[in-house]
């Protein structure tokens, strides 16, 4: 039982290692776009942050899901 327990982790780690080498292939392929992507969301990000919109969009979304259940301290 501990061997069976030592073991099978590391089996289902090495079956996953193996099922992941496919979906990383998609991303070799795709990674100059996900590269451009990824910045062109960075800078506006950046431009959001730098302009103030951003605060007050997370400002009114903390408003839309605000909660009413007061927890018993």
């Amino acid at each position: 039982m501990y061997s069976l327990g030592l073991g099978i982790p590391f089996l289902l780690i090495a079956l996953a290692v193996r099922r992941g080498i496919g979906v990383m292939s998609f991303f070799r392929k795709h990674r100059l776009a996900i590269q451009r992507i990824g910045g062109g969301i960075l800078v506006g990000l950046g431009l959001l942050m730098a302009t103030g919109v951003w605060g007050t969009w997370v400002s009114e979304l903390q408003y839309w899901f605000q909660t009413d259940v007061k927890l018993p301290i």
